[in-house]
């Protein structure tokens, strides 16, 4: 009887621990923030957008904080897009890493 409570608990806790991850890994939530950014000043879909560098490199510029500028020069845009808001970039990241060149995902 113990084990099998045991059991139960602990396959509800991997079962929580799966969701809570596909829960927060949200790269749609990122798409519709950057098409909102860019919706009539780029000549290209987000998605093609987000394949034109690596997963590294998009971490590269993530990191350095210049995520806003390369979109911006990926657009041909002759202005600086506005700074994503903070609590949204990493969403944006995530978007752009999940359409990455080297990522193996297609867009629909």
């Amino acid at each position: 009887m113990k084990h099998t409570l045991m059991r139960i608990f602990a396959t509800a806790l991997v079962v929580v621990g799966l969701w809570s991850v596909a829960a927060s890994a949200d790269p749609i939530k990122g798409g519709k923030i950057i098409d909102r950014a860019i919706h009539d000043d780029c000549a290209m879909p987000s998605s093609r957008l987000a394949m034109m560098h690596s997963l590294s490199e998009w971490d590269a510029i993530y990191k350095s904080g210049q995520m806003e500028a390369e979109v911006a020069k990926l657009c041909q845009r002759k202005s600086e897009i506005k700074p994503f808001n903070a609590k949204y970039s990493k969403y944006v990241f995530e978007y752009l890493q999940h359409y990455a060149n080297d990522s193996g995902a297609i867009p629909a």
